[in-house]
């Protein structure tokens, strides 16, 4: 065999040089990102080799994994293997990573159950907060080859990957090939032009550099015949190495004087005009025992075992001894730590695509049902089953029932299609049918589409008899016209289940607590109210912990209703007991927590609101909670409403998969923000989302409350007061009467821009509503919403001085500078032009903090008719760049980065989450001009005495 050792250099010069000058980078703190494309065999892996080699060289720690087309349904594996996640780890962090992806195992049989999170979501949290605190003791280097089969859910995980690189001693390494039509990996690209990543394009190598590879390899310069001969492998390096090679195999080279040469034997190769029929030829000279070995390695992965390979291949692992020992010296596998690979992608594609399939299909049943007796991983079971779906039989369909739900928490996509099938191929007296079914409903119900959960929901009613699941499927179809907002249907859905003698007591009671908040939420008060009633007394008597914790729930939201704040919280929280831990009842304990928050932060409570919140993102990220970009977008909401802007706006960008109500909830928070700070350009691209149609959600932020304030914001902006009051009077409709109740602030913008277009009918309409609500709900936030109104009907000063006492001790900023821009305004009509002209300076310096520049120029436009104008220092404004550019929390986090903090760890002090942190240090690098958190740290805190933990 010719030379191993394989120049990684020849004719990439230019890219070896980007390679390390990205490794330089890391080690000096400055992370990146590359993709390497290229075709099968172009030299993608030598050049990453030779980075990875000159990293761990450099103190980097390295790590490197390989997707393949088999595990595509199986997201994150290749995450796993490359972060070495396993519990048995040496390094703490990694066992630790791995103790929380464990999901509690399930006794074995045919049940159903609603998980309240992501597995697949919480997984990657968990892994993107291990490698922040791995970075923190180093530069890290991740590498991963053949991108073009990685799972969705792996991809989304390397984007992450690379944006975060450009904050932490990252680098990011990822290799594919251009495969027509795929068009997962374009976002990828996106991303890293758009964030200053690097992308190579290798090329075949020219004649001049095949010779100087035929040179190295063959230890002599081509002569005219063979290099004619090598033309065919087209500048593809690996082509050109295995050509040489099969020449050599058959004594068709013949050295001398510096030269090597084709001789007549070369004749034989003829043939090898494809790399894969060099390939091939290779394989070919193995002896039987390891082709058949290998052909069943081809059907494991990109690496294995050698247990995993003798239960593949059905023979003992003594008998795999000589097989191994026999590929690794041909050069077809390579040792990867203490499991096996193959040396090259293309080896292992030719050995399965060559294998007839019949028996490529007897292999693959034969190494499932080995991995099943043996009790290997459901997903590694899967993997071989799918592919041979149309062939399966009772072994395989009984084990899938026993371990369908195992399956949906580790790999829901693959369990998706084989539990599809599995419906499908399914008789209709087939006693796993029905719970076959609910598995895929309540999988269709955590990852989408509902309607397609519902519809088999209701096929399982048709199907079953056990009493459990019927009630089980009842509850499903109930959680939906929760989620949907058809609570109409919740009710119907009730009904059925108390005429059906099959559904058991507990399952009634459960159901009728949910009936309890539908009709609160239809504004059904009273019916609501002996619905929660009825509930709880029969959850008491059942002692069920689901009915009570609903039950008490929808009490405490009935209390809020009518304005018994103090009743609300206490029951809220004696529901959170009762539901404790309870891990199937983790989506009503974060209900219960973003209920509490908005509770607290309506009686001025405003710490405990802001832990409740943190509790509440906490619990989301850990279970992967379909609730957590929910959660984000409420703490935007108390962000705003006390004058974190910038806080608001970095939760918002990283918000990611909300339901369309709550997208308008964000797009309204972004556009006012942008309305008040002048930015109207900006504005304008989020008030293009069309207006909220149906019913807002009860709990949580509004879906379009704000997006109409900064509609009429735009409408005042333009001169076009009556439509502007016309856009506010919206709010007054009963769609929005649970939201106005919470947000009582928002009717003296209706009040003032009515008063304005001298339409006395609409303002006074605005201030009797917020009377009312300071009658229903009598809180110092709906009071002191009321003294606003009043204040600005009457033309009172007192009233208006009552608002702004209220505003400026509960923290709401931007509150406090439209009511004292209000109040100022009332003083200088009075005559009162001294009080005038403090109340004005006081709302623009709030503005200025705020970088509020539309709602100061309104104040001055305004308050000029009575002479009354800012005074001679100009407010201050925040710079662009340097330390004085950042904002409080942008300080707060430079600090801890300087003091080497983690991203995880600055989350955990500061009670944000690890992405807003994220955000934020990129802000800061962007602020600082600086490159790394290392430079940060100098920038921030240059003495001395200041630990360098950061790499």
């Amino acid at each position: 065999m010719l030379g191993q050792q394989l120049h990684p250099v020849i004719g990439r010069e230019a890219e070896q040089a980007t390679l390390d000058r990205l490794v330089s980078d890391v080690v000096a703190g400055r992370g990146g990102s590359l993709l390497i494309e290229g075709e099968p065999g172009i030299g993608k892996s030598t050049l990453l080799a030779h980075a990875l080699a000159k990293a761990r060289a450099a103190g980097c720690e390295v790590s490197a994994g390989q997707c393949d087309e088999l595990g595509r349904r199986l997201p994150l594996s290749v995450m796993t293997r490359l972060l070495e996640i396993d519990t048995g780890s040496p390094d703490p962090r990694r066992a630790e990573a791995a103790r929380s992806l464990e999901q509690p195992q399930q006794a074995a049989g045919w049940t159903m159950r609603l998980l309240a999170g992501d597995p697949v979501v919480a997984a990657t949290e968990q892994l993107l907060v291990l490698v922040d605190r791995l970075c923190t003791t180093g530069p890290l280097v991740l590498a991963v080859e053949d991108l073009h089969w990685a799972d969705e859910a792996s991809l989304l995980m390397w984007r992450r990957l690379c944006r975060a690189s450009v904050q932490l001693p990252l680098l990011v390494i990822g290799t594919c090939r251009p495969v027509p039509g795929n068009t997962e990996l374009e976002p990828l690209r996106r991303d890293l032009r758009s964030r200053g990543g690097q992308l190579i394009a290798l090329d075949r190598l020219p004649e001049s550099e095949v010779a100087l590879l035929t040179g190295l390899l063959a230890r002599g310069e081509p002569g005219p015949v063979l290099a004619e001969r090598l033309r065919s492998a087209a500048g593809n390096p690996l082509y050109v190495r295995e050509l040489l090679d099969a020449l050599a195999r058959v004594g068709a080279l013949r050295t001398g004087d510096g030269r090597v040469e084709l001789t007549s034997a070369g004749r034989d190769v003829e043939k090898l005009t494809e790399l894969r029929d060099v390939i091939a030829d290779r394989l070919a000279g193995l002896s039987a025992d390891t082709q058949e070995a290998l052909r069943a390695a081809s059907l494991l992965g990109p690496e294995f075992s050698v247990r995993d390979l003798a239960a593949a291949a059905g023979r003992g692992t003594g008998s795999m001894l000589a097989v191994v020992e026999e590929a690794l010296g041909a050069a077809v596998l390579e040792s990867a730590g203490s499991r096996l690979r193959f040396r090259h992608g293309l080896l292992r594609e030719v050995l399965y695509e060559a294998m007839p399939p019949a028996l490529r299909t007897a292999f693959l049943r034969r190494a499932a049902q080995e991995l099943m007796a043996s009790g290997a991983p459901v997903e590694r079971v899967a993997e071989l089953i799918l592919p041979v779906l149309d062939t399966a039989e009772d072994r395989e369909w009984e084990w899938l029932a026993d371990n369908a739900e195992r399956l949906v928490v580790r790999a829901p996509i693959a369990a998706a299609e084989l539990l599809e099938h599995a419906v499908r191929q399914a008789g209709p007296d087939d006693p796993r049918l029905p719970v076959l079914t609910a598995q895929l409903a309540a999988l269709y119900f955590r990852m989408g589409p509902l309607d397609r959960a519902e519809e088999l929901a209701r096929t399982v009613l048709r199907q079953a008899a056990d009493p459990e699941l019927l009630g089980r499927v009842r509850w499903l179809l109930s959680t939906i016209g929760m989620r949907t907002g058809r609570y109409e249907a919740v009710v119907e859905n009730w009904r059925a289940a108390t005429g059906d003698p099959r559904i058991g007591p507990v399952w009634r009671a459960r159901l009728l607590a949910l009936v309890a908040l539908a009709r609160q939420l239809l504004g059904q008060i009273g019916r609501a109210r002996l619905a929660m009633a009825e509930a709880l007394d029969e959850g008491r008597r059942l002692s069920d912990p689901t009915t009570v914790g609903y039950a008490l729930h929808a009490a405490s939201v009935i209390r809020s209703w009518h304005g018994d704040q103090a009743g609300a919280l206490a029951l809220n929280d004696e529901a959170l007991a009762e539901v404790g831990n309870d891990p199937d009842l983790v989506d009503l304990r974060l209900i219960l927590l973003g209920k509490r928050a908005t509770d607290l932060d309506g009686v001025d409570r405003l710490q405990e609101a802001e832990e409740a919140l943190t509790q509440a993102r906490t619990l989301a990220e850990r279970v992967g909670a379909t609730r957590l970009s929910m959660t984000l977008v409420q703490g935007a909401e108390r962000y705003y409403e006390h004058g974190r802007w910038d806080d608001a706006l970095a939760v918002l960008d990283e918000v990611t998969d909300l339901p369309p109500l709550w997208r308008l909830a964000r797009r309204g928070l972004k556009a006012l923000i942008s309305a008040r700070r002048g930015q109207w350009e900006e504005a304008a691209g989020f008030l293009e989302a069309p207006a909220a149609g149906g019913r807002v959600p009860g709990q949580g932020p509004v879906a379009a409350g704000h997006l109409l304030l900064a509609r009429g914001l735009g409408a005042e902006r333009a001169g076009r007061l009556p439509e502007a009051v016309e856009v506010l009077m919206g709010l007054m409709a009963e769609t929005y009467a649970h939201d106005l109740g919470n947000h009582p602030e928002w009717l003296p913008a209706l009040v003032r821009l009515a008063l304005a277009a001298e339409d006395r009918q609409s303002a006074s309409a605005a201030g009797i509503a917020a009377r009312q609500a300071a009658d229903r709900r009598p809180r110092p936030r709906t009071r002191a919403a009321a003294d606003w109104c009043a204040g600005l009907l009457d033309q009172d000063p007192s009233r208006l001085l009552a608002a702004v006492g209220y505003q400026r001790g509960a923290g709401r900023q931007p509150d406090l500078a439209n009511a004292l821009e209000d109040l100022a305004v009332v003083q200088a009509a009075s005559g009162d032009l001294d009080a005038a002209r403090a109340s004005f300076g006081e709302a623009l310096a709030v503005c200025a903090e705020l970088g509020a520049d539309w709602d100061a120029r309104r104040a001055a436009a305004r308050l000029r008719p009575w002479g009354v104008r800012a005074g001679s220092r100009a407010p201050h404004v925040r710079p662009s760049f340097g330390l004085e550019a950042l904002t409080a929390t942008e300080r707060r986090v430079a600090d801890l980065v300087a003091e080497g903090l983690s991203n995880p760890d600055i989350a955990a002090r500061l009670l944000l989450s690890r992405r807003t942190v994220e955000t934020h240090v990129s802000h800061i690098l962007t602020k600082l001009q600086v490159r790394s958190r290392r430079e940060v740290g100098a920038v921030a805190d240059p003495g001395p005495g200041r630990p360098d933990r950061q790499g």
